[in-house]
């Protein structure tokens, strides 16, 4: 190859290298801006916590749309029907008229199941509450045979049998064996009282209730104790569990 063939194959080189260049600047900064609107773009707005009331006016102004999704949330922290998660996430940048997705903070919290906490350690109780999304409230302790033992489970001041349906969040309080001491005492009188006064008063005198017996009497009110055992007076050892007939409708 003489030397005017080598010159004139490097013009068509450098030609074609200009050309490319040429091409893909023109692609990129000129064709594909204009077939994509890159130059309409926004950024998403942070809209957590933000009431459904407020969207529209939140986002018309960046030209934005949203749709709720079926898929619900809760939150202690935020208020019922504010945005408890959104997609894109807030700071990103889309076109103008872009849908964003949001999840709202339902009205009330959702529902779970009790879980049994009877007869387990109090830290198995803090597990399984917390698996549940629930949480532990007051622990009263009392002497009993068993040690360190959940003897009961309530709720609003009042017992809360496993299965239950109860809201994420609530609290849920605990009575606990301490293990039988030396101390005994006078068991009180809950003849004619309403099972949940009288198991206020046990635990209140350092007992709980034992086994429930449901009958019929038509002489008295439905829902009283109408026999108990221990009998009024005895004298027993702190934490023993009363027996109880209740008056069944």
């Amino acid at each position: 190859m003489n030397k005017e063939k080598l010159i004139k194959l490097l013009k068509h080189l450098v030609y074609m290298v200009c050309l490319s260049i040429a091409i893909l600047y023109i692609f990129f900064y000129i064709a594909l801006p204009y077939l994509t609107h890159q130059g309409k773009i926004v950024q998403v707005p942070d809209l957590t916590g933000v009431h459904l009331k407020e969207l529209e006016d939140k986002l018309s102004k960046d030209h934005l749309h949203y749709v709720i999704t079926d898929n619900s949330g809760y939150s202690v922290q935020l208020p019922p029907f504010t945005v408890l998660q959104q997609f894109p996430a807030a700071g990103a940048w889309v076109k103008e008229n872009r849908k964003i997705y949001l999840t709202l903070n339902a009205e009330h919290p959702p529902l779970v199941s009790m879980p049994n906490l009877i007869d387990g350690s109090v830290k198995q109780a803090k597990l399984l509450l917390k698996n549940k999304g629930l949480k532990l409230g007051d622990i009263k302790y009392v002497s009993d045979i068993t040690e360190c033992t959940v003897l009961e489970q309530w709720h609003n001041r009042h017992p809360i049998p496993a299965g239950k349906p109860i809201h994420k969040g609530s609290i849920i309080d605990l009575v606990v064996s301490t293990g039988l001491g030396n101390q005994t005492i006078e068991v009180p009188n809950v003849l004619e009282m309403p099972l949940e006064e009288a198991r206020l008063m046990l635990l209140e005198q350092g007992m709980r209730i034992g086994v429930l017996h449901r009958v019929k009497d038509k002489q008295a009110t439905i829902g009283t104790v109408i026999r108990q055992h221990p009998e009024p007076g005895s004298k027993v050892p702190l934490g023993t569990a009363m027996h109880l007939w209740i008056v069944n409708v």
